[in-house]
């Protein structure tokens, strides 16, 4: 799995209609999925997203694993901080931003189809 095409399915939200929910069980309602950021991190600012009905708006970063937000440093740096949702293909740690938040995570390989 690459992360420039999960970067794909985000931006276009290629995955079941039906409302996803993050591996920690809060359904996730995506309002505006993309602005991406081409110039530095995280991957999409502005985005605008429910969870459990509570909207939320800020960054999302996207990894083929949970464990890359700690290979890629992402823990130290403050920009990480405005992070609302991490989306992964395999949720394999769990992960919080520098001031302590655990971060919502969607679990892509849970809700995309695998085609043959």
């Amino acid at each position: 799995m690459k992360e420039d095409f999960l970067h794909f399915l985000w931006k276009h939200q290629k995955f079941p209609s039906t409302q996803p929910q993050t591996t920690q069980w809060i359904s996730v309602q995506v309002l505006n999925p993309v602005t991406i950021n081409r110039y530095s991190e995280p991957d999409f600012f502005d985005s605008r997203i429910t969870f459990d009905a509570l909207e939320w708006a800020g960054n999302v970063e996207v990894h083929v694993k949970s464990s890359d937000w700690f290979s890629h440093q992402h823990h130290k740096g403050k920009n990480y901080d405005s992070v609302i949702l991490r989306v992964v293909w395999e949720d394999d740690i769990a992960v919080m931003t520098k001031s302590g938040y655990v971060l919502p995570t969607l679990e892509l390989s849970k809700v995309v189809e695998k085609m043959d």
